[in-house]
């Protein structure tokens, strides 16, 4: 009798080979962003813990020179109640975008934007998204290159905020000048 356990013990195991552990594929990835309406366009507001994105329907072709004078429009009457300002003057003329390639965009600011830093953060964050939007560059590797007026100094940028927040820090010393609502 003592045989027959040993024999089966033998016979179960045959043709089994001893495989390790089993390859399951790639890691996953993550969910995809979803795609943006090809009617709305992102602006970018500060608020008491950053800068904060905001939808806006496009009022023309959906481009960055859209979205730069959807920005200056400031925030509607909601977004104030939620603690959202902007630091864009409304009295100076708009920024235009002069150029436009892969990964990104050229934009003149006219004269009488004077030297705020949350006002040209703004700026740079929504040409940043518009053009990140219409070719797939993720936000925070456009190269947004900023003109001061006509012959003047020549900046590139990029939006620093932190991934997939739509938000950054603004300190107290970014927010130097007038604020506009």
């Amino acid at each position: 009798m003592p045989l027959v356990p040993a024999l089966l013990a033998l016979v179960s195991a045959c043709g089994i080979t001893d495989s390790g552990p089993a390859r399951a594929g790639p890691p996953a990835t993550g969910l995809p962003e979803p795609e943006r309406p090809a009617d709305v366009v992102h602006v970018y507001f500060s608020s008491p813990l950053g800068l904060e994105r905001v939808s806006r329907l496009s009022r023309g072709p959906n481009s960055p020179q859209d979205a730069l004078n959807r920005l200056r429009e400031g925030p509607d009457e909601a977004e104030r109640a939620r603690g959202l300002i902007s630091f864009v003057p409304r009295d100076a003329p708009a920024p235009t975008v002069t150029g436009q390639r892969r990964g990104g965009a050229d934009v003149l600011v006219p004269s009488g934007w004077g030297t705020n830093r949350t006002a040209l953060r703004q700026l740079v964050c929504t040409a940043a998204d518009a053009v990140g939007g219409a070719d797939g560059t993720p936000l925070g590797e456009v190269e947004v290159r900023v003109r001061r007026a006509p012959g003047g100094a020549t900046d590139t940028q990029r939006c620093e905020l932190p991934p997939g927040s739509g938000r950054g820090p603004v300190t107290p010393e970014s927010n130097k000048g007038a604020e506009t609502t």
